[in-house]
C-alpha cells in the first residue's frame, strides 16, 4: 500500500512539475509575442510622428523660402529634430555597447511615447537582422542621407536671407531640392510601413507556430499521465475505497449526472447527515442556491472529458441549516466498465476563510477605532486624485488634530486616551456623508477624503466637524475634558501635483491651524503664502539634516566684553553656522527659526555643545585664560530627556571644567517650560555650570519669574539697546531691567552694542558687558581659539 501510494504521488509530482514548466514557457511565449506586437506597433506609431515632422519641416522651409521669417526656420528645424532624434537612436542602439538612456531620450524626443521605449530598444537590438526587420532597418538608413540633405538646405537658405541676397533663382533651385527631397522621403516612408507591416506579420507567426507546439506538448503530456493515473486506479480500487472510507477528509463519488453514488463518513460528520440522507440527495441539493453557477464551465469541460481535474470554494448546506465554507476538489476517472466518475474531496475551510477576511479588514482598518488606516487612506487618495485629473473633478482633504490630547494622556492614562478616540471618531462618523472615507493616520491624527466637494463645502463641513468637537465633554473619573481639534483643508484638483505633496499640504494647513490658536479651521487655497512660506520651512529641515551629516555647520564667536577696567577674563559666545550645499553662508535667521518650529533645534545645539567642547579640548592655553563660554540652547531642546546626560557626558569625555561653560536660554523658552527649565539648571548648576537668561525683555511674564530662574547672565535684548542713545522709552527700560538685575545679584550684558555713544550710556549705567558688531564681529571660532590674547581683537566702536 506505501508502495502504491509512493508511486502515485511520484506520477502526480511529475505530472504537475510538467504542466508547471510547460506553462511558464507557454506564458513567456505569450507575453514575448505581446511584446514583440507591442514593439512593432510602436515603430508603426513612431513612423506617424516621423512622417508629420518630415512634412512639417519641409512645409516650413517652403514657407521660409518665400518669406524669410526665421520663426518659419525655427518650426522646420524643430520638426527636424523630431526625424533626427530617431536616427541618433537608432545609430546608438546599432553600437556594439550602447548607453540606454541615451537612447531613451533620443526615442521620446522623437515623440515616441515613453511607455513604448523600452520595447523598442528591445526589438532593434534582437530582430533588426532578422528577416523583414533587417529590410526595414535598411529603409531607414537610406533616409539618413535625405535628412541630412533637408537640413543643408535649410542652412543655406538661412545664408541666402542672411547675406541680403534676392537672386531667385537660387531660392527656385532649393525649393526643388526642397520638393525632390519630400518625394523621396515619401516614398522610403512607405517602404519602412510595409517592412515593419510585414515583419509583424513573420513574427507573429513565427510564434503562433512556437505556441501551438507547446500547448499541443502540453495536452499530449496531460493526456499521456491522465491514462496513467487511470489506469494505476483501476488496478488500486479495493486500497482506494480503503482510504475512501477511512479519510478525515469529505468524499464523494458522483456519476455522470451529478448524483450521489459513495459518501465516506467524514462527510457525513462535516454536514450533520446520514448516509442514508445523502445518498438521496444530488449534488445541487448540497451547495448553498447563490452558489450553484460557480464552476459550471469547468463541469461542463470535465464532463466532455477536456478536462479531469479543478478545484472551487463555495458554500454547502448543513443538515442542522446554517452553511459550510468548503473547498471541493473534482477529479475524473473512468471505472473498470470504462464508464467515467467524478470523485469529490471537500475541506472545511470555514476558519481560514474567516481569518482571511479578517487580515484584509485588519490591514485596511484602524485596530483600535475601526476606520481606516492610513495605507487605505493614501490607497484611496491617490485614486480620487487620478480621478480629478481624468475628469477635472474637485475634492477636498482633510487633517484633523485633536488640540491637547497627550494632556489627557498624560493625566489619565493611554486607556483614556483610547478611550477618547472611540468618541471621537463616532461623532465624526455621525457628521460625515456615508461615501466620505474617515482614517485615522496615527496618534490623535485623522484625515477625511471628501470627494466631489468644493472648498467652500469642505470649509463648512470642517467648521462643523470642528464645533461638534468643541461641543463634546469627555469624562473619565470624574475628569472632564472639553475637547477640541484644529483642521487643515486642502482642495484636490487637477493642478495636485501627487499624494505627498497633497499630504504635506494638509499636514502643513493642520500645523497652521494649531499656531493661529488652535480649535480652528485652516482652508488653504492655491498660491497660499503661508502655506508656501512653512513648506519653505519645512523643507529645510532636510537641508539641515544633510548639513549636519556632510559636515556643513561650523562655529563663529563673538567676544563679551567688560565695561569696567581692569576686569580680566575672556568671555565669548559660540555661534553656529551652516554652508549652503554650493558653499555660500546660509544667515542664521534663515534656517534657526525653521530648526526651532519644527523640530532640528536638538540635534543642531548636541553638534554645537560637542563640537565646543572638542575644540576647547584641542587649546589648553586657550582653555586656561577662558572665564566663560556662552553656548545658546533652545527651548526644543529643554524638552529632551537625555540632554542633561548627554552633557556630562560631554565634559567628562573632553575634560572640560564646567565651571567654564554658560548655557543661554532664552526668556521665552524658560518661561514655556519653567518647571523643566528649573529641574535643568539646578541639576547642571551643581556639577558647576551656569546660565544666562538670553533676549531678556521681550517676554509678558519677564520679572515674576527672573526670580525662580537659578541664572547667573542676564542678557538684555538688543531690540531694546540699539536705540537708546536716540530713544528715551528704550533707554528707560535698559536702565530698569539693569537696576533689577543688579538688586538680584546678576550680571547683566547688554547685546546690539554698535557705537560708542550707546557703550558710554551703558557703562555710565553700570551694565557689566557688552557685545556687539561695534564692539567685536563674530569671527570664526578656530581664528579665536588660534589668538594668544584674544582681547586684541576688540575693537572702539564707532562716535
Amino acid at each position: 500500500m506505501k508502495v502504491w501510494a509512493n508511486n502515485i504521488r511520484l506520477k502526480v509530482v511529475a505530472l504537475v512539475s510538467a504542466l508547471a514548466g510547460l506553462l511558464v514557457v507557454v506564458v513567456c511565449f505569450s507575453l514575448l509575442v505581446v511584446q514583440v506586437q507591442s514593439a512593432a506597433a510602436a515603430y508603426l506609431a513612431g513612423l506617424s510622428a516621423w512622417s508629420r515632422a518630415q512634412l512639417g519641416s519641409i512645409y516650413e522651409l517652403e514657407r521660409y523660402s518665400h518669406e524669410g521669417n526665421p520663426a518659419q526656420l525655427a518650426r522646420a528645424r524643430q520638426w527636424l529634430e523630431v526625424v533626427q532624434a530617431d536616427r541618433r537612436a537608432r545609430i546608438a542602439m546599432e553600437a556594439g555597447e550602447f548607453d540606454r538612456a541615451y537612447v531613451t531620450r533620443a526615442f521620446i524626443a522623437g515623440r515616441n511615447h515613453p511607455d513604448d521605449v523600452a520595447g523598442m530598444i528591445w526589438l532593434f537590438r534582437c530582430c533588426s537582422d532578422i528577416g523583414e526587420m533587417q529590410h526595414a532597418v535598411a529603409v531607414w538608413r537610406a533616409s539618413d542621407p535625405k535628412i541630412a540633405a533637408v537640413a543643408e538646405v535649410a542652412n543655406r537658405l538661412e545664408q541666402l536671407w542672411q547675406s541680403g541676397r534676392t537672386a531667385e533663382a537660387e531660392f527656385i533651385g532649393l525649393r526643388d531640392e526642397l520638393s525632390d527631397l519630400n518625394a523621396e522621403l515619401d516614398v522610403l516612408t512607405e517602404h519602412f510601413r510595409i517592412a515593419m507591416s510585414n515583419a509583424v506579420r513573420w513574427l507573429t507567426l513565427v510564434l503562433s507556430v512556437s505556441s501551438l507546439f507547446f500547448l499541443v506538448t502540453v495536452a499530449l503530456l496531460a493526456s499521456w499521465l491522465a491514462w496513467l493515473l487511470v489506469r494505476t486506479l483501476q488496478r488500486s480500487e479495493e486500497s482506494f475505497r480503503a482510504i475512501f472510507e477511512r479519510a478525515e477528509v469529505g468524499m464523494l463519488r458522483l456519476d455522470e449526472r451529478d448524483n450521489i453514488v459513495v459518501v465516506n463518513p467524514a462527510f457525513c460528520s462535516m454536514l450533520n447527515y446520514t448516509r442514508e440522507q445523502v445518498m438521496s440527495m444530488s449534488r445541487s441539493e448540497l451547495v448553498h442556491p447563490e452558489d450553484w453557477e460557480l464552476g459550471g464551465e469547468r463541469r461542463e469541460q470535465m464532463r466532455l472529458g477536456q478536462i479531469n481535474c479543478y478545484t472551487l470554494e463555495q458554500r454547502l448546506m448543513r443538515g442542522n441549516g446554517g452553511t459550510l465554507w468548503a473547498r471541493l476538489t473534482y477529479s475524473r476517472i473512468s471505472s473498470e466498465q470504462g464508464r467515467p466518475h467524478i470523485i469529490v474531496i471537500i475541506e472545511d475551510v470555514s476558519e481560514s476563510r474567516r481569518l482571511s477576511v479578517e487580515l484584509s479588514y485588519q490591514a485596511t482598518h484602524d485596530t483600535l477605532t475601526g476606520v481606516h488606516n492610513r495605507r487605505a487612506f493614501e490607497r484611496r487618495l491617490s485614486i480620487v486624485l487620478a480621478e480629478a485629473r481624468a475628469e477635472e473633478l474637485q475634492h477636498a482633504l482633510f487633517f484633523i488634530d485633536l488640540d491637547q490630547f497627550k494632556v489627557i494622556n498624560d493625566t489619565s492614562g493611554h486607556h483614556a486616551g483610547d478611550c477618547l478616540l472611540q468618541q471621537v471618531v463616532d461623532v465624526l462618523r455621525r457628521t460625515l456623508r456615508e461615501h466620505d472615507m474617515l482614517a485615522r493616520l496615527g496618534g490623535d491624527e485623522f484625515g477625511v477624503i471628501l470627494q466631489n466637494c468644493s472648498l467652500a463645502i469642505a470649509a463648512q463641513v470642517a467648521e462643523k466637524l470642528r464645533l461638534e468637537l468643541s461641543q463634546m465633554t469627555f469624562v473619565w473619573e470624574d475628569r472632564r475634558y472639553d475637547i477640541t481639534c484644529s483642521i487643515g483643508v486642502v482642495p484636490v484638483t487637477t493642478s495636485t501635483s501627487d499624494t505627498d505633496h497633497v499630504l504635506r499640504a494638509a499636514d502643513i494647513a493642520c500645523y497652521l491651524a494649531k499656531e493661529q490658536g488652535r480649535n480652528r479651521v485652516y482652508i488653504s487655497e492655491l498660491d497660499d503664502q503661508q502655506q508656501l512660506a512653512r513648506q519653505g520651512e519645512m523643507e529645510w529641515l532636510n537641508r539641515i539634516r544633510e548639513a549636519i551629516d556632510d559636515n556643513r555647520l561650523f562655529l563663529d564667536a563673538q567676544l563679551i566684553v567688560p565695561t569696567r577696567p581692569g576686569e580680566s577674563g575672556l568671555r565669548y559666545e559660540v555661534l553656529v553656522r551652516l554652508k549652503g550645499e554650493q558653499g555660500e553662508i546660509v544667515p542664521p535667521g534663515v534656517f534657526l527659526p525653521a530648526a526651532e518650529r519644527f523640530g532640528a533645534a536638538y540635534p543642531i545645539d548636541r553638534w554645537v555643545i560637542e563640537h565646543t567642547f572638542s575644540q576647547l579640548a584641542l587649546h589648553p592655553e586657550h582653555l586656561d585664560q577662558l572665564e566663560s563660554c556662552h553656548i545658546n540652547l533652545s527651548g526644543v531642546s529643554l524638552d529632551q530627556r537625555d540632554l542633561y546626560q548627554f552633557i556630562v557626558d560631554m565634559l567628562e569625555r573632553y575634560a572640560i571644567p564646567a565651571g567654564k561653560i554658560c548655557f543661554e536660554v532664552t526668556e521665552t523658552a524658560a518661561v514655556n517650560n519653567l518647571a523643566e527649565a528649573i529641574n535643568f539648571m539646578e541639576q547642571l548648576g551643581q556639577r558647576g555650570c551656569h546660565f544666562g537668561l538670553d533676549d531678556f525683555g521681550t517676554g509678558l511674564s519677564s520679572f515674576s519669574y527672573l526670580r525662580r530662574l537659578p541664572i547667573d547672565d542676564l542678557k538684555i535684548d538688543g531690540v531694546f539697546v540699539r536705540d537708546i542713545d536716540r530713544d528715551e522709552t528704550d533707554l528707560a527700560m535698559v536702565r530698569a531691567i539693569n537696576e533689577i538685575g543688579q538688586t538680584l545679584h546678576k550680571k547683566t550684558i547688554a547685546e546690539f552694542v554698535e557705537n560708542q555713544a550707546i557703550l558710554a550710556l551703558l557703562t555710565e549705567m553700570g551694565v557689566d558687558f557688552v557685545q556687539g558688531f561695534g564692539v567685536h564681529k563674530p569671527c570664526r571660532f578656530s581664528e579665536l581659539l588660534a589668538t594668544p590674547d584674544p582681547l586684541t581683537l576688540v575693537q572702539l566702536p564707532p562716535q
